[in-house]
């Protein structure tokens, strides 16, 4: 072989005994795809790291835009239900809104008689609190309809 590294080629045999073709350091084009590669993986890991958490400004969009989306739609509700968890619904209009990762917010109802809601997210430090009141508009059958008044603070309950 020769020292001039402009005639090495880029892919060798691994001498680690696979049957595997591995970049050449030797050769200019393959060292430098070393270091690219490298890169690109340190890259990755923290993309995935940063996007698997919650930040303060996610939260709170998502919670702001949940409570307008929650507001937007009119419900059913059974007269025989004198109240309904809405913790589910408002997980829901969270994840739907698209801000930040699917996974890792914790909405908790305050008080058993009222409806009063804790948000609070993984990687977040912020703390919202959401309140639902509910305006019954018309009767049909067993069912009537109800508009959701919903408000947000920026704080703790």
């Amino acid at each position: 072989m020769s020292t001039d590294n402009a005639h090495e080629p880029v892919f060798v045999r691994s001498k680690w005994g696979t049957n595997r073709y591995v970049y050449n350091p030797h050769n200019p084009a393959g060292l430098v795809l070393i270091v690219f590669s490298l890169l690109f993986a340190i890259g990755a890991m923290y993309y995935l790291q940063s996007s698997s958490k919650w930040s303060d400004g996610e939260l709170r969009e998502a919670v702001h835009q949940a409570a307008e989306a929650l507001e937007a739609v009119p419900m059913q509700k059974s007269e025989w239900t004198d109240h309904i968890d809405y913790s589910p619904l408002i997980d829901d209009a969270i994840e739907k809104t698209g801000k930040g990762p699917s996974y890792g917010v914790q909405v908790s109802q305050v008080d058993d008689d009222t409806n009063v809601y804790e948000i609070t997210a993984d990687g977040a430090d912020g703390v919202h609190c959401m309140t639902i009141t509910e305006a019954a508009e018309q009767a049909v059958r067993y069912y009537r309809t109800v508009h959701l008044g919903v408000s947000v603070e920026d704080h703790g309950c």
